[in-house]
């Protein structure tokens, strides 16, 4: 067997968690990137996906294990890889010459070089024209495109991609799924291998030739799957469907085990340590509607019945079952007697129930318990975020007090002020008045 362009040895990555312990996001992963290859890392929300990424490219250190490129063991950033981000990550004051020039090493080549190089990748990706442009005047697509050229600047051996595509529209980002694919195919092309991590099963079909298939919890690797179709991929073929309908099922089996069970409640104080989903609780609420009218669904016909992508439909269904409104029993979806009761209640008894429930998950807890030791019953939402970060290492703390603040505000537990940002109570733990 050929040298693999990359190897992951028994990775894995702990974070300092609350209280002094730690929180372990990756789990003995053991991987190889091969020469001339497409690899999609797929998996249910806050399985380590972009940590893993983080690790192969060198910006964290992992705990334990060891990557090693082209046989050598790898120390520090990884020079022949290059990230493109999820966010576009583009500096604002810099044109699209200067942000894509910013991609490439000073000492790298002389200014002639620099030059011709930056002009060859603008022309590559669609650009051309829009060199002295600002980020502010690009559309999402130009402003990704950029940070595609930005990163082929420097000529990567592996290009990696944080779900690159998730915060444009649907056209940009079939347009821009072709165009990565061209450019990877192309001959005169400096990418030898791609890897890529991105919630669209879709996605991961259509572009890759060999997908990895996380689980949660810590992240672990469940499945490899080899995709054989040629391209260009056509994604009403038989073989394209059935290659997403295996991966629906690797994915919900490892996102719902069949031996898996919600976590009693518990009493205050004793809540077991759990983030809660990135969803809206009329999302949640919307999917009570639709298991009331259909009865229960498997998740595959869920995901065709309301027409969104399985990882976003994994979220709102844990939040269900966060709310205990819903179990899935070998991944079907049924609604619950507490759910029918929530479904059935006016408005003023719906808020009152989720209030009640929400006092029994962690997060909520944590904020109510914050703000009871406060004399003013309000908290900073500076201090509640960097509790957040303590706790959830891996995960985004805004992002999670974002949804905490919705949900409460929606029950009335608690309130917020978005000028002074602060948490506010105007009584003690209980529906506010």
């Amino acid at each position: 067997m050929p040298t693999p362009l990359l190897e992951i040895r028994n990775l894995s990555q702990s974070f300092p968690g609350a209280g002094g312990g730690s929180v372990e996001i990756l789990h003995d992963i053991n991987l190889e990137i091969r020469e001339h290859e497409v690899v999609a890392i797929l998996g249910p929300s806050g399985c380590g996906k972009s940590t893993l990424l983080r690790a192969i490219i060198g910006l964290e250190q992992p705990t334990a294990g060891q990557i090693f490129y082209r046989g050598k063991m790898q120390a520090g950033l990884n020079q022949s890889t290059a990230l493109v981000f999820q966010n576009f990550a583009l500096f604002p004051w810099l044109t699209v010459q200067q942000n894509v020039a910013a991609g490439l090493p000073r000492t790298a080549r002389d200014d002639a070089d620099r030059v011709k190089r930056v002009q060859q990748v603008i022309e590559m990706v669609g650009l051309t024209g829009s060199e002295e442009a600002y980020p502010k005047e690009l559309s999402g697509g130009m402003k990704q495109r950029v940070g595609l050229a930005r990163a082929l600047a420097s000529e990567p051996e592996i290009l990696c991609m944080d779900e690159p595509f998730s915060a444009l529209d649907v056209l940009t980002r079939e347009t821009l799924r072709n165009e990565v694919i061209d450019i990877y195919t192309r001959k005169s092309s400096p990418v030898n291998s791609i890897l890529m991590v991105t919630h669209s099963i879709n996605e991961g079909v259509f572009m890759a030739t060999r997908l990895v298939i996380m689980g949660a919890h810590p992240g672990t690797i469940r499945a490899v799957l080899d995709n054989p179709l040629p391209y260009p991929r056509d994604e009403h073929h038989p073989d394209f469907g059935a290659l997403i309908g295996k991966l629906h099922a690797l994915i919900t089996q490892t996102a719902f085990p069949a031996e898996w069970t919600p976590a009693p409640v518990a009493a205050v104080g004793r809540l077991p340590i759990q983030s809660i989903p990135n969803v809206t609780i009329g999302s949640a609420i919307g999917l009570l509607e639709v298991l009331e009218n259909e009865g229960s669904l498997e998740l595959f016909a869920l995901t065709r019945h309301v027409g969104v992508e399985l990882s976003q439909l994994l979220l709102v269904v844990k939040a269900a079952e966060l709310m205990r409104w819903a179990t899935t029993p070998g991944g079907q979806v049924e609604m619950t007697a507490e759910g029918r009761q929530f479904l059935a209640a006016d408005i003023n008894t719906r808020k009152q129930l989720l209030n009640a429930r929400l006092q029994n998950l962690f997060v909520f807890d944590l904020v109510v318990r914050m703000l009871n030791q406060s004399a003013s019953h309000e908290v900073d939402e500076v201090a509640i975020l960097s509790q957040l970060a303590l706790t959830f290492p891996h995960e985004r703390p805004m992002r999670i007090l974002r949804t905490v603040i919705a949900w409460a505000r929606y029950a009335r537990l608690f309130k917020y002020n978005s000028t002074r940002k602060v948490i506010y109570q105007t009584a003690p733990a209980g529906v506010q008045p």
